[in-house]
């Protein structure tokens, strides 16, 4: 704000900036003393916030009708059931890639599971980019995502051609180790819209290097770069970027529901996969399925971390072992567990919630169901809470 913003500003409006800056410029001064000098002596602080204001917060922040501990209960059972599903996925890559294992018939349950999954995803993330083409391969990924959608008419796809591929800000890296999307600001929309792919820095030793590269692998960098932009979280904000009036777009822009979004970025990845993208590669699947995995164990770990004094250690055993994410994806995904509290649980609820309102708009619809006209329509509302988009649809 005093160095960078300031030497970009008009030299005509240097003096407002000026004006505007300074008293903006003395809260953060103040605020740094704060930390510094106030916050730092406290020994008896907790970061968790506890069952009573977690469950409050839950309930306003994700506006879906469903109570925290209702979530951890149904993220807990189905996440039994995708890791049996996983399991009848895996075990043909399995017989392909290790046939002198057998299946690992010798095990039962879960050590059963986690040796054939385990040992299947490894040898997929093999086949991962390198630090230096990290970033021109999620440019390709997104063409490639851009032509299926295209080809399909999944969704009516946005005029504007603003989409860029850049390393995420510095300063942003922090809340988003890996990627993100930056939208054009709701009353500017023909400015940029930015996919954020994080760098790998040159400072990381090689082991922290391949944890990031193998759980970003050739198909969940894929999968990344569909939830962030094709036709995830860019076309959905730049459809919402031409609402009108737009004091509703505002509105959505501003206060927009967040299991609507990333219930979206889920729910447009798993419809790219059922029509067929990739080739139906089983590989992909497995990938995705696995998504589906972190998905429930982002929701499992928020409620249990907020509310039932769950340890760092705890949720790192349960991503890491029923999971299978990889030690750097752990520990990132842990620490901001921390910092952002009701908000991993978002992609899991909005996810189901999208799948559910789609299948009530197809019954409705019968025969005369297309399910480009639904994601069409159910986009242009904008980022509604998830109870009510099913109502507006009718």
């Amino acid at each position: 704000m005093d160095k960078e913003i300031r030497e970009g500003v008009p030299s005509d409006q240097a003096e407002n900036y000026a004006q505007a800056a300074r008293p903006a410029l003395d809260a953060m001064t103040r605020f740094d003393k704060f930390l510094k000098n106030s916050l730092t002596r406290r020994n008896d602080h907790n970061w968790r916030l506890g069952g009573n204001l977690y469950a409050r917060k839950f309930r306003y922040a994700l506006e879906s009708g469903v109570e925290a501990d209702n979530i951890l209960q149904r993220a807990e059972r189905d996440l039994a059931a995708v890791r049996a599903r996983m399991l009848e996925l895996a075990l043909p890559l399995h017989r392909e890639s290790f046939p002198g294992h057998k299946d690992h018939t010798e095990l039962s349950g879960g050590d059963r599971e986690n040796a054939v999954i385990g040992e299947v995803l490894n040898k997929i993330a093999d086949r991962h980019a390198t630090r230096e083409a990290y970033l021109d391969d999620a440019r390709k990924d997104l063409d490639e995502a851009r032509t299926f959608v295209r080809e399909k008419h999944l969704l009516t796809l946005p005029a504007r051609a603003n989409l860029q591929v850049i390393p995420t800000p510095e300063f942003m890296r922090g809340s988003y180790p890996v990627g993100g999307f930056n939208a054009a600001p709701a009353l500017e929309p023909q400015l940029g819209a930015f996919y954020w792919v994080t760098p790998i820095p040159a400072t990381w030793p090689k082991e922290r290097v391949d944890s990031k590269l193998r759980e970003y692998n050739f198909y969940k960098l894929k999968l990344l770069t569909i939830h962030e932009a094709m036709p995830g979280h860019y076309v959905q904000m730049e459809i919402a970027n031409d609402l009108q009036p737009k004091a509703r777009r505002v509105l959505r822009s501003i206060f927009g529901n967040g299991a609507y979004i990333e219930g979206w970025g889920q729910y447009s990845t798993q419809m790219m996969l059922d029509e067929g993208f990739l080739n139906r590669s089983p590989e992909m699947a497995l990938t995705f399925a696995k998504e589906e995995l972190r998905v429930l164990g982002n929701a499992i770990i928020d409620v249990r971390l907020q509310m039932l004094a769950m340890t760092d250690q705890e949720a790192l055993d349960l991503m890491q072992k029923q999971t299978f994410q990889e030690v750097e994806e752990a520990t990132a995904k842990l620490q901001r567990a921390k910092l952002t509290s009701a908000q991993l649980p978002m992609y899991y609820v909005g996810w189901r919630a999208w799948i559910k309102a789609r299948d009530e708009y197809k019954q409705a619809k019968g025969s005369a169901f297309r399910l480009a006209d639904f994601n069409d329509r159910a986009l242009r509302e904008g980022a509604v809470p998830i109870p009510v988009l099913g109502s507006l649809l009718k």
